[in-house]
């Protein structure tokens, strides 16, 4: 279906995109990270514990403990040898069980006084970053030459090839899509995205979500009440960087010929 729209064409892409996750998401099983026999325990504790019988619910907390303890083992045991199999970092992996986050809990204002709010903080935030990354350098409009080049389309074989590109295991952008979302697409939205992309490229047009994304703030050092103390990260869409992808291999060899070998 074409839709003359491009913001609405995408978000129907988006949309099925979505239901393709959703179904593929549903037949795979995740293993709980306590079993059911923990599970029992921690609600005969709390059955305990609201008949009053203290002494019992003493006795099952430390049996919950002992049995919460050795489901995470065996959980930590079952991730570290996927990890293996799957030819990946064992050492990133045991770095993922450790809990590297830092909660903002306050910030400072531009005034010196501190707030908790969370409404304030979003705007304390929202202020530092806009002023951080507004560009006041005027830049002349670029007038590309016109002449009778007709871009050549997209062919789902390079998309299929992009989809192989991107890395895997990353924190999806606003439109909530993975990588793995991608890696198994049926035909029709391979074809789909090869479609759009064309569009994209003979327009000089692209989806105004793509003008958007998910920041996440990391902490550095010093002060966690400084917003200047955090770093922010960028979460763009996977499909944008898709895009990007299919430019930069087309344009990859023309840009290394024109490359002096000085700067090689």
């Amino acid at each position: 279906t074409v839709v003359d729209n491009i913001d609405e064409e995408y978000e129907w892409l988006i949309q099925h995109l979505r239901d393709s996750a959703k179904k593929a998401e549903g037949l795979r099983t995740t293993k709980r990270r306590l079993s059911h026999e923990t599970l029992e325990l921690i609600r005969q504790r709390g059955a305990a514990r609201a008949a009053g019988n203290y002494q019992l619910t003493s006795k099952l907390a430390r049996r919950c403990r002992e049995a919460i303890k050795e489901d995470l083992k065996e959980r930590r045991a079952a991730v570290l040898a996927g990890a293996a199999e799957a030819g990946r970092s064992i050492r990133n992996t045991r770095r993922d069980f450790a809990n590297h986050k830092t909660k903002m809990t306050a910030l400072r204002r531009p005034d010196g006084t501190i707030t908790s709010s969370r409404r304030v903080m979003e705007k304390v935030i929202y202020d530092f970053y806009s002023d951080l990354f507004d560009s006041n350098v005027h830049l002349p409009p670029c007038h590309l030459r016109e002449d009778e080049y007709v871009i050549p389309s997209v062919l789902s074989s390079k998309v299929r090839h992009a989809i192989k590109s991107v890395k895997n295991h990353t924190a999806p952008g606003p439109d909530r899509i993975r990588p793995e979302h991608l890696e198994n697409l049926p035909t029709a939205l391979v074809n789909t995205l090869a479609r759009l992309f064309t569009r994209y490229l003979s327009e000089c047009k692209v989806p105004s979500q793509w003008k958007t994304s998910r920041t996440v703030l990391l902490y550095k050092k010093g002060d966690p009440q400084d917003i200047g103390n955090y770093r922010p990260i960028c979460l763009l869409s996977v499909v944008y960087k898709l895009f990007t992808r299919l430019i930069l291999d087309r344009i990859e060899r023309t840009l290394d010929e024109g490359q002096s070998c000085g700067q090689a």
